[in-house]
């Protein structure tokens, strides 16, 4: 049995989740994302700090081609086995819309299902996670990633806040109906998912209108709404606008940071600390 929240209570910070990419196309990283890549990442993100790491093998970037669930089994499934051996201490995540993904990964004793679909897609998902006593994210989302930003998407006529609650509500209510503990369950208000730049903007000013900010996972590293505001192009570029962001999300008081650069997460939450300290002597 896995508690997210419990094991977030017990950090008494915040917990840093390290990306594994596996997909040969991410947004952020491109070809360098390729699954014989994978452990040599997640092990460097572990030594980095990550008190996570979450493994997907199919792009969830906006206008990413579907992929067929025979090939996210090959991409991810020998990467989870692999680090699983290499970091038998370290709290594994796998991020996939695919009951048949889920159940697989289950079976190698990752703890958590990172639900970039929200149970939308698989519902079996929450009948997965309650068997197998592990916990949930529910990532919001509203449609596939080929169309998920078009204007149909993207509209939220009672305020985006409003309605991703709403939605992610939805959402708890029938994982818990299938039997997954609600202490197992933590949302993530997906960041860059059906949401425009200024969307975006807003629902990180308003998260606590989502859930309280310490029981909430969120992926800001390397998005486009930080290109947007800066006007760098190159999301691999986009360091000083996530890691400032991130800080923030810190002071804020989140349960999980999801983000492709650990270690300078992790050193720079650890500076900030050190200096505060010396200025309330």
């Amino acid at each position: 049995m896995f508690a997210l929240k419990d094991f977030l209570r017990r950090l008494s910070r915040c917990a840093v989740m390290g990306i594994v990419n596996a997909t040969g196309d991410s947004f952020s990283e491109g070809r360098d994302s390729s699954p014989d890549m994978a452990v040599a990442r997640g092990l460097a993100l572990a030594k980095g700090g990550a008190d996570i790491l979450d493994i997907g093998g199919e792009s969830a970037r906006p206008g990413a081609e579907n992929l067929s669930v025979n090939v996210e089994l090959a991409r991810v499934i020998p990467v989870v086995e692999n680090l699983k051996r290499q970091l038998p201490e370290m709290i594994f995540s796998i991020d996939t819309r695919h009951r048949e993904v889920a159940e697989a990964a289950m079976e190698c004793g990752v703890q958590i299902i990172n639900d970039v679909s929200m149970l939308r897609e698989a519902p079996e998902i929450a009948e997965i996670a309650a068997r197998y006593q592990a916990s949930l994210i529910l990532n919001h989302s509203r449609a596939i990633p080929g169309v998920m930003q078009s204007e149909e998407y993207c509209s939220y006529p009672d305020g985006v806040s409003a309605g991703v609650a709403a939605e992610l509500a939805r959402a708890k209510a029938f994982a818990i109906k299938c039997g997954v503990p609600e202490d197992h369950i933590v949302l993530d208000p997906g960041i860059g998912f059906a949401k425009t730049a200024e969307q975006c903007w807003e629902i990180l000013t308003e998260l606590e209108k989502v859930a309280p900010p310490g029981e909430l996972a969120v992926g800001v590293s390397r998005k486009s709404f930080l290109g947007k505001l800066t006007g760098e192009g190159n999301p691999a570029e986009r360091k000083g606008e996530t890691l400032a962001m991130e800080l923030e999300l810190v002071s804020m008081g989140v349960g999980i940071i999801r983000t492709h650069a650990v270690s300078e997460l992790v050193n720079a939450i650890k500076t900030v600390k050190y200096f505060r300290s010396l200025r309330q002597k």
